[in-house]
């Protein structure tokens, strides 16, 4: 049976406890934290007099790897002995380091030891701050700390993980009071309109970041300052936002979203740190006795292929695996001027802002790995990557998206694909760029993403994305555009149509299934559980547990399909106690045998929303199917079909305009409720031979949702389904100690 899921968060945090398959009696080579990279990389025996033993370093196994394989075929092993190994540049695996023919190298822990892989330094040297700053709040005097550096880094470290950086109160962003202010601030993304005394313009302001949700609610910007105007009340980033800086089109609950981090003037709590530039000084005030350490890196591990990326050619590097290893401190990643975006600006295309990464890959394996405490993502796979697999995996505590796999934008070369993102629990993460999901395909296709849990953190689970057809034709900007592969669309500058798009639309024919989703949505806005946009035909989201997201607003659903979405099946998925809204649905995407139980309402400007079962928007819904469901509530009001006329969409999208039968509803508080939808529903020639009526599920208080033998809804062909296959298998990554 499935652990529940109380019991997984009442288990706590760094203790991994993967259930490693014991090394082999014999590797090639070895690897120890009182190694020598001048010995041979042989395990020493214990009465050994140490003039020989295991290397050192990662990369000097791997350089002895390719010496070994000019005169030995078949597998190799690396074992890596427990301990922690500090790196000080990227250890980059190329062609040459490739499994030969079919035969695999592995560099994996010893049995039973966890090897440790960090790109941090210990900073020494500090001293009481005893001539306090007058920016220095009152409060922090005699208990700030100061060391100097010389060094710039975003992230810092203790015994305890990640030290939070010194942070403003939350202010709201304005709008300015001319009609031609206002025209002109509409075009502008770089200009922030401030309330007076929020911003100063700092001695060291190339130090100090904005932090801003700009206009809409599915995004999250960290931007460098360039001016602030305190007489004005304006000031100008260096880099643009996502979109224009001013107040949310829809506020959240809390309406002030912006804040500025790294100035003295906010280091007013124990655990927050400053680092200013200009004077090479760190200053700290410390939470605990633990060293304190500096990230140097963003990527710890590279696997680099020869990547051709204006050509049709990729030549990857393939067969190497990884195992039982554990990395952690890695900086964070800022926005650069050229950078080309995602949809949303969720991520960037083929930047090094994950602490492994793969970047032209086939074959490869990341198995019972474990990434925590790090400013940016755990494993991202870019442009190039096919028939690789990331099993098993623990990720937590991270500042942005778990696993990403981004491949090529619009064009002809299609090569990311066929990968498995298998049995792997990833948590907290998203916790510096707030935007970031659990695993996102981005122009990726024929995946297999099942079996993982996902959990704890401030947006989406699942999001599988690739191209808005709207986006040619567009300006310049960094959204989408510039991922365009021009030399490969020919005459094709514009899209007007869906079947224009399919064939530069990569994200197709994945399988998004048996994942538990629970607690995710805690923080931003306009989000889900499992999201497809901009994807081809042909995703499969089924047999997914999907619960508790219980977020700050009305504008968040269990799973959606977004504008323009086509072609995708939304089957046998177990919806519960969810925020605002269960299923979206748009065109002609089908909702098949799904379980949609006891959705919350949202709280939305001091009113209660009541949740809606199944939302439809986008017309036509021809071919659309909407066929044995379970829409249940057990009190409270509900809408099982939310068909609200929405601006966007000039027709209204009606449930008769699909192939809607065979569903069944039932408010156990006020059956009622669901008998008079029912009525209404069939007035209009729709759910003929559906059913008000108790399902009789085995027991949902208990996370059982299964029919009973006696359920009426197996009359009309529904399938029982059963949570305890769904999130991660028994030989999967132990949850974490940490509650």
């Amino acid at each position: 049976m499935k652990m529940p899921v109380l019991c997984l968060l009442l288990l706590g945090a760094l203790g991994f406890a993967f259930p490693l398959t014991a090394a082999p009696a014999q590797a090639d080579f070895y690897v120890a934290t009182d190694g020598s990279d001048r010995w041979s990389g042989r395990l020493a025996s214990p009465n050994a007099d140490r003039s020989d033993g295991p290397f050192a370093s990662l990369s000097r196994a791997r350089d002895a790897v390719r010496e070994l394989k000019k005169a030995k075929g078949g597998d190799i092993l690396v074992s890596i002995r427990g301990g922690e190994y500090r790196l000080d540049e990227t250890v980059v695996f190329g062609l040459q380091d490739s499994g030969r023919g079919a035969a695999t190298v592995t560099y994996a822990a010893y049995s039973g030891e966890t090897p440790v892989f960090r790109s941090s330094v210990e900073v020494k040297g500090w001293k009481l701050l005893q001539e306090y700053p007058s920016a220095l709040p009152a409060r922090a005097r005699g208990k700030v700390r100061v060391a100097e550096v010389d060094e710039k880094f975003l992230t810092l470290y203790d015994g305890e993980g990640r030290l939070p950086r010194a942070r403003s109160a939350s202010f709201a962003a304005q709008v300015p009071e001319s009609e031609e202010e206002q025209a002109a601030f509409k075009l502008t993304k770089n200009k922030l309109y401030y309330p007076k005394g929020a911003l100063k313009d700092w001695p060291n302001l190339e130090d100090v970041e904005l932090f801003i949700r700009p206009q809409h609610a599915w995004i999250f910007n960290i931007l460098p300052l360039a001016s602030v105007d305190e007489a004005a009340g304006v000031a100008y980033t260096k880099i643009p936002g996502s979109y224009t800086l001013r107040p949310q089109i829809i506020q959240l609950v809390e309406s002030k979203l912006a804040w500025v981090e790294n100035a003295l003037e906010e280091l007013d709590e124990p655990g927050e740190w400053v680092l200013n530039t200009q004077e090479g000084k760190l200053y700290l005030w410390p939470r605990s006795d633990t060293p304190v350490y500096r990230p140097q890196l963003r990527e710890l591990i590279r696997v680099e292929g020869s990547i051709d990326r204006k050509g049709p050619v990729d030549t990857p590097v393939r067969n190497l695996v990884f195992r039982g290893l554990h990395f952690k401190h890695g900086d964070r990643y800022t926005l650069k001027e050229d950078d080309a975006g995602l949809q949303h600006d969720w991520e960037m295309l083929d930047v090094d802002n994950a602490l492994m990464r793969f970047r032209g890959a086939e074959n490869c394996v990341v198995d019972k790995c474990s990434f925590s405490d790090s400013g940016g993502g755990a494993i991202r796979l870019d442009l190039y990557g096919r028939g690789n697999r990331f099993q098993g995996n623990q990720i937590e505590k991270i500042g942005g998206t778990g696993i990403l796999l981004c491949g090529y934008g619009p064009g002809t070369k299609d090569v990311n694909g066929r990968n498995e993102v298998s049995n792997n629990r990833i948590r907290k993460f998203g916790e510096i760029y707030r935007h970031s999901p659990g695993i996102m395909l981005w122009q990726s296709g024929e995946n297999r993403v099942v079996n993982n849990l996902i959990h704890d953190a401030p947006y989406c689970g699942i999001i599988v994305s690739g191209f808005l057809s709207h986006f040619f034709g567009r300006p310049d900007g960094r959204e989408l555009v510039r991922t365009i592969r021009w030399h490969e669309m020919g005459e094709l500058k514009t899209m007007e149509s869906w079947e224009e798009a399919v064939p530069f639309l990569h994200s197709h024919d994945n399988r998004i299934e048996y994942n538990e989703i629970h607690h995710v949505m805690s923080d931003m806005g306009d989000g889900n559980g499992i999201y497809v946009r901009g994807a081809g035909p042909g995703n499969v989201i089924r047999r997914n547990y999907i619960h508790h997201l219980l977020g700050p607003t009305r504008m968040q659903a269990a799973i959606r399909t977004d504008g323009g979405q086509r072609d995708t099946l939304i089957a046998e998925n177990v919806i519960y106690k969810c925020t605002a809204k269960g299923i979206v649905l748009k065109l002609n995407n089908r909702v098949e045998n799904n379980l949609v139980m006891d959705l919350v309402p949202a709280e939305f400007r001091g009113e209660s929303i009541p949740p809606s079962y199944l939302v439809l928007r986008e017309s036509p819904l021809e071919g659309a199917r909407i066929e044995r469901n379970l829409f249940l509530t057990s009190g409270g009001s509900a809408v099982f079909y939310d068909e609200t006329k929405e601006r966007r969409f000039p027709v209204m999208a009606l449930a008769k305009d699909a192939d809607t039968d065979f569903n069944v509803f039932w408010a156990a508080e006020d059956p009622s409720l669901s008998e008079s939808h029912l009525a209404t529903s069939q007035s209009q020639g729709v759910d003929a031979h559906s059913l008000a009526a108790d399902p009789l599920l085995v027991a949902p208080e208990k996370g059982d949702f299964r029919l009973t033998l006696a359920s009426p809804a197996r009359s009309l062909g529904v399938l029982s389904l059963d949570v305890s296959e769904m999130g991660v298998k028994a030989d999967g990554p132990a949850p974490s100690a940490e509650k």
